[in-house]
């Protein structure tokens, strides 16, 4: 797999679980929705960061900078762990 297939399914697979807690939003606590606010927020800027990549035609790993590479595990992290608490709140 190039690494340009790695990191789009990378983005594919944090939109689902995005897609999935928003679907569950409403049986948050205030601080997880809060939490949630933060990385939607975090998120609309990624999916702006990604635009030209996704239209580019041979883009590697690299070019997606350390930046966009560090916000995209950041928004990994903060959707599991919502993920994960509204699995034991439910």
């Amino acid at each position: 797999m190039s690494n340009r297939n790695h990191w789009m399914n990378e983005v594919t697979n944090v939109r689902q679980l995005r897609d999935e807690l928003r679907l569950k939003a409403h049986l948050l606590r205030s601080d997880l929705r809060a939490e949630l606010d933060h990385l939607e927020t975090q998120w609309e800027r990624l999916e702006r960061d990604l635009a030209p990549v996704r239209e580019a035609m041979g883009t590697t790993a690299r070019e997606l900078g350390a930046t966009t590479r560090d916000l995209l595990h950041t928004l990994r992290v903060g959707y599991t762990r919502i993920r994960d608490a509204v699995k034991q709140a439910v």
